[in-house]
């Protein structure tokens, strides 16, 4: 892929959840806040601004969690004013995730959960291994969310029982493979997800953004 790269971009300090390492031109964003890579507002604000670089540097993304789990979703346990500000943060983040300029693929092994979930499926491409669950508990837990990111992957009929019911369900039960998602054995996404965005290596980065600004006006 032939980029406009300017400085190479820093790694986060440990401490915000949220880790960056560039290999070339893609960037690798890696969610690790243990025990299971929750965000609060702190990791947002780390998120946006990581993806503020990597817009400014048309870079490819490649987002992952840890080996075990991609991401639990927002932390409840966080106070009530952390939880408001949150909830503007994620929609930016979405948002960003969305609209950056070139490929955005989400390597997924173990849970995506809640947030968790609208991040992976804010990715153009979803890369998930058999290890992988997803659920929306938002409403048993009296969380107002926007399930548009859902729509981009799956159904209506899919969207309205992961958001109404809450309960959790596998890449097979949901037959992802057949609506374009790349299954993959449990513990390969991120590798699986690597050589697919190598695939783009040889495309000039603006005609990504010229394709991905008509498939926004499309949805």
């Amino acid at each position: 892929m032939n980029h406009s790269i300017s400085a190479p971009i820093t790694a986060p300090l440990p401490g915000h959840g949220v880790f960056l390492e560039t290999r070339g031109p893609v960037a690798y964003v890696r969610f690790e806040r243990p025990p299971v890579n929750a965000f609060n507002a702190e990791m947002l604000v780390r998120f946006r601004e990581v993806l503020s670089d990597c817009a400014a540097d048309l870079r490819p993304l490649v987002l992952t969690g840890t080996r075990e789990i991609f991401s639990a979703g927002f932390d409840i346990k966080q106070p009530a004013a952390e939880i408001a500000r949150a909830d503007e943060l994620s929609r930016d983040v979405l948002a960003r995730i969305q609209q950056h300029p070139a490929p955005v693929i989400a390597a997924v092994e173990g849970a995506a959960v809640g947030l968790g979930l609208l991040v992976a499926t804010s990715a153009d491409l979803l890369v998930v291994s058999h290890s992988a669950v997803f659920r929306m508990p938002e409403v048993t837990l009296g969380i107002d969310s926007d399930p548009g990111p859902l729509e981009r992957f799956l159904p209506p009929a899919w969207v309205r029982r992961l958001c109404l019911t809450g309960t959790a369900h596998t890449p097979e039960d949901m037959q992802l493979a057949a609506a374009g998602v790349t299954v993959c054995d449990a513990g390969s996404a991120l590798d699986v997800a690597t050589a697919l965005v190598r695939q783009f290596d040889d495309i000039d980065s603006a005609f990504f953004a010229q394709a991905k600004q008509r498939l926004r006006q499309r949805e």
